[in-house]
This record gives C-alpha cells, sequence and structure tokens, in this order.
C-alpha cells in the first residue's frame, strides 16, 4: 500500500501524549464495543487538553510565535498535513501562483543601466 506520510501538527503534539497514542493505535484490535469507548476516551482526552491549554491559567500558547509568512510559504508548511485529494489541491494552488508570479516578472519591463530605486 503506498501511503504519504502526514505529519502531526504542533497542536496535535501539544495535546497528545505518548499515552494516548499507544490507544489510539490499539483501536483496530479491539471488538467494535470496545473500539468505540477506547476511541471516545482517547478523543476526550485530547479535547481535554486542549481546552485547558487555551485556559487563562494556562500560558502555554503564549509562548508560541506568530509566523508570518507569504500565502506560498504557508501553503508550502501546511501542505505536509495533508495527502492525497488535499495535497494535489494544495500543489495546483502552488503550482498556479508560481505561474503568475512569473507572468509578473515577464510583464516588468527591464531596468535600465544606471536606474535604481
Amino acid at each position: 500500500m503506498d501511503q504519504e506520510k502526514i505529519t502531526q501538527t504542533a497542536l496535535d503534539q501539544m495535546v497528545s501524549s505518548d499515552r494516548n497514542q499507544l490507544l489510539k493505535a490499539a483501536v483496530p484490535y479491539l471488538p467494535p464495543r470496545g473500539r468505540r469507548l477506547l476511541s471516545l476516551y482517547a478523543k476526550l482526552t485530547e479535547l481535554l487538553s486542549t481546552v485547558s491549554m487555551f485556559s487563562p491559567e494556562t500560558q502555554a500558547m503564549s509562548t508560541c510565535e506568530v509566523i508570518v509568512a507569504s500565502p506560498a510559504e504557508m501553503l508550502r508548511d501546511l501542505r505536509q498535513y495533508c495527502g492525497g485529494e488535499s495535497r494535489r489541491q494544495v500543489d495546483q494552488l502552488l503550482n498556479m501562483m508560481a505561474a503568475a508570479e512569473m507572468m509578473n516578472l515577464m510583464g516588468e519591463p527591464p531596468e535600465k543601466e544606471g536606474e535604481k530605486e
């Protein structure tokens, strides 16, 4: 099976633990009722961790830096978190943006020698 590797987001890394990952990995090996309960427990644990991270008492998110990037840089970064059709659509957007940038550069008059802005 040829699967694309999807990276865990920074938020997932902050709210999930090794224990929680092990619980989620065990889900397919359980009977249907066990799958349901363990899945709900794992997701609820992540939700509670997320809620506590954004509570006024916790300042964990205040240490995260704000990244200022161009739309193309943002898309290249977000690309690693998706797969399949979503990744192909991001690639198409990046290709269109690159083509538009190239057309803009081709449409600009060349600089004359001695001219500086």
